[in-house]
């Protein structure tokens, strides 16, 4: 959760001061920190009759483990802080996943993080469609080079919605301009503006070589605390791969079919993944697809569907548009049929 402006926000925070101390030195290499970090910050409400929440150094980090930096091109990168007596690997798996054969291979989903992906919502099921698609290949991809993510959970999948903005939003406050100097516009459409999904924080992912099989870890590991095999008294070592496609499946069960509250709620028309995602989250971990069953079956799943089901809006289950609603949405997919813009947005 964010963490909201209070009496002493013009301090900073044990987990703030180490990115300060390190504001010089991402400088130097292209990143900028926020003015919060500098280290001759001095909060700009000091002094005036400023209200600290209307200002943007006031705003703490999401998390002090991962900070947002601008770049020297003027985009915006997110800086992770790694513990490498904790994840000892997790530096060579990225340069390993960034070069190479990985980093040039469509269906590789590492790397930046942005937003959760359904941030800003969903317009039509084939926007969904091509969310589950990337996820499911970028994992899959993963798994045919013997690599396990180790932590496929809900807020491990993100997306680059930023491109949907004409002025990126404020990390902390989504609501407002990155500067603070206004509320943000609309966002664009994600069929007009395909965006790209990622799987992110590889600090319990592993590398497998062919002789390594049958690969086994000892449980439990991972932030989702449901994995049945994980559940068991005196777990046995289990197949890291298998709890993979659980925790994904998981994910999207989380997203799409759980209905967690008004803010996520269920959402109709995309009955379609139910089985897939159900089979993904077997109690049996040898009843489960592996990924490349996964997209496969997906792949002869939308196959299936038609361009008015792939147009047709994403709406909460047992809510109806209201007709002002439904004739501005079909009026914008007619448009966009006849400019051929695809209903799914490969991006």
């Amino acid at each position: 959760m964010p963490s909201f402006p209070s009496f002493d926000d013009a301090k900073l925070t044990e987990g703030e001061i180490l990115w300060r101390d390190h504001y010089n030195f991402l400088k130097d290499r292209g990143y900028t920190l926020r003015k919060r970090y500098e280290p001759e910050w001095v909060p700009s409400w000091l002094n005036t009759s400023k209200d600290p929440r209307s200002c943007e150094d006031a705003m703490h980090a999401l998390t002090y483990q991962i900070l947002d930096a601008t770049c020297v091109d003027g985009s915006i990168a997110a800086v992770k802080r790694v513990d490498i007596r904790k994840h000892p690997d997790e530096l060579a798996l990225a340069k390993h996943m960034s070069t190479g054969v990985f980093s040039s291979h469509p269906r590789n989903h590492f790397m930046p993080f942005l937003f959760e992906i359904d941030a800003p919502s969903f317009e039509t099921i084939g926007e969904v469609v091509e969310c589950c698609r990337q996820l499911f290949e970028g994992l899959n991809h993963m798994h045919e080079n013997l690599v396990i993510h180790g932590d496929c959970k809900s807020d491990n999948i993100m997306a680059d919605t930023l491109r949907l903005f004409d002025f990126p939003p404020h990390p902390v406050r989504p609501y407002m301009k990155r500067d603070f100097s206004g509320m943000m516009l609309e966002p664009a459409s994600r069929t007009l503006k395909p965006v790209k999904y990622y799987l992110i924080d590889f600090g319990l992912s592993k590398i497998y070589r062919p002789e390594d099989a049958p690969f086994l870890e000892q449980p439990p590991w991972g932030g989702d605390r449901t994995v049945p095999e994980h559940l068991l008294p005196d777990a046995p070592p289990c197949d890291p791969f298998a709890v993979d496609v659980y925790c994904l499946g998981n994910a999207f069960k989380y997203y799409f079919f759980d209905g967690e509250d008004d803010q996520r709620p269920v959402l109709q028309g995309l009955e379609f993944l139910q089985e897939l995602v159900n089979d993904m989250v077997n109690s049996e971990p040898t009843k489960r697809p592996s990924m490349s069953e996964v997209v496969s079956r997906f792949d002869v799943i939308v196959a299936g569907l038609g361009n008015w089901k792939l147009r047709s809006p994403i709406v909460p289950a047992g809510k109806q548009r209201s007709l002002f609603k439904s004739i501005g949405h079909w009026s914008k997919q007619l448009t966009r049929m006849a400019r051929h813009i695809p209903a799914v947005p490969k991006a």
